[in-house]
């Protein structure tokens, strides 16, 4: 099992928001079914309204090779499961896919915990250690499948061979398909427990830290995790 140490922050990405102040909207038109790399980039409407629940973990759980796994997997066409979502009245929730579409994102963004997302994220204190793991990580994704923009600029190219075209076109138009959760809150927090509590469940610790969340020492014990950075406990 990876140590903290080399495990790929990405926690910037989604920012947070209070579970608990939303409330339930009915939708009464067709929700859209998939959400893309175009999602990520400036100007987007999907993408800036991603929040994840007060009570997610941290999005820094996967080690480099997790990360470019999961790159070579969109980039090739491999399977990769929808991400769940609930729409509240004024944000969408990510109940289930935050790392992949955080890995998505740290792609556009060039940015694996020590970029300019993560810098104001983290109170522009971001540990050696943490941006070891970043470079490390770009260094791998920039080998192996190319940087975002890289893959834009080849795109622009009018020389391109033909068969390399068409798989870069691929990778600007695949998406993630998206599972909507239907209902209030508390059904969408329901529906994360139960998501989390099987297939690859939160350890003991972490499900009572989240269960106990507003509580004092829950809300200590993550403070003192972070050092008083990042999300504000």
């Amino acid at each position: 099992m990876a140590s903290r140490k080399d495990l790929v922050n990405l926690d910037a990405m989604i920012v947070r928001e209070d579970f608990a102040s939303q409330s339930n909207a009915d939708q009464t038109y067709d929700m859209v079914q998939s959400i893309s790399l175009r999602d990520f980039t400036p100007a987007a409407l999907v993408g800036p309204n991603l929040r994840k629940p007060d009570f997610q973990r941290e999005t820094n759980h996967w080690t480099p090779d997790q990360v470019l796994s999961l790159l070579e997997c969109f980039v090739n066409g491999d399977l990769i499961p929808s991400v769940i979502l609930w729409k509240s009245p004024t944000n969408i929730f990510v109940v289930d896919g935050g790392h992949r579409l955080s890995v998505l994102k740290a792609w556009v963004e060039d940015d694996y915990g020590d970029g300019p997302i993560s810098y104001a994220f983290f109170g522009k204190d971001i540990p050696k250690s943490q941006k070891k793991v970043a470079d490390k990580t770009r260094k791998l994704i920039n080998e192996k499948v190319g940087s975002f923009k890289h893959v834009q600029f080849k795109l622009s190219q009018p020389d391109l061979e033909s068969d390399e075209k068409k798989k870069l076109n691929a990778v600007i138009a695949r998406a993630l398909s998206i599972q909507w959760v239907n209902g209030d809150a508390e059904k969408a927090e329901s529906s994360f427990f139960k998501i989390n509590t099987e297939g690859t469940p939160l350890d003991d610790v972490e499900e009572l830290l989240l269960k106990t969340r507003k509580k004092p020492i829950s809300i200590a014990a993550r403070a003192i995790m972070r050092a008083g950075t990042g999300h504000k406990y």
